[in-house]
């Protein structure tokens, strides 16, 4: 069962000690996940062994996206830090290297660039930080998907 030991102590939405920050910060977040959905999903619409291949492989990426977002969500440190090594790990993977492309290479520094301003970002238990973080990783996401599906 999922903890939800934040939830009991906060009231979703509405100004606390943090303000309208926080509650803004998730509606942003939450957008900028969805984004990064729609960016993912024509991938998996290819055909055959390979692409199935890259379909799981990008299944297990939206698995460590969701721990993110949740981690953002529970202020969860541990778990945003955890979530943002998985995703740049994966970055290393072969299933990840779609393209051999110079403009490809870089994209995907870049990516692992952002998960690490991430990963600091919660080890130094900076919740603004790291949600503006999780915004960049996303934004490169996006970026780095329209990209595959157009590289000219």
């Amino acid at each position: 069962m999922l903890s939800c030991r934040r939830a009991t102590t906060r009231t979703w939405g509405w100004p606390t000690e943090g303000g309208w920050r926080g509650g803004l910060a998730a509606v942003g977040v939450a957008g900028v996940a969805g984004l990064v959905l729609a960016g993912w999903m024509p991938l998996e619409a290819a055909d055959g062994p390979q692409a199935d291949q890259v379909a799981i492989f990008m299944r297990a990426k939206l698995a460590h996206a969701d721990h993110v977002l949740e981690g953002l969500a529970l202020e969860d440190f541990e778990m945003i830090e955890r979530a943002a090594q998985e995703l740049s790990l994966a970055s290393l993977d072969s299933n990840w290297q779609v393209l051999q492309t110079e403009d490809y290479v870089r994209q995907s520094a870049e990516f692992r660039r952002s998960c690490d301003l991430l990963k600091k970002a919660a080890q130094e238990k900076n919740l603004d930080g790291a949600a503006l973080a999780w915004m960049d990783v996303t934004l490169k996401c996006v970026q780095c998907h329209k990209y595959v599906r157009d590289p000219d």
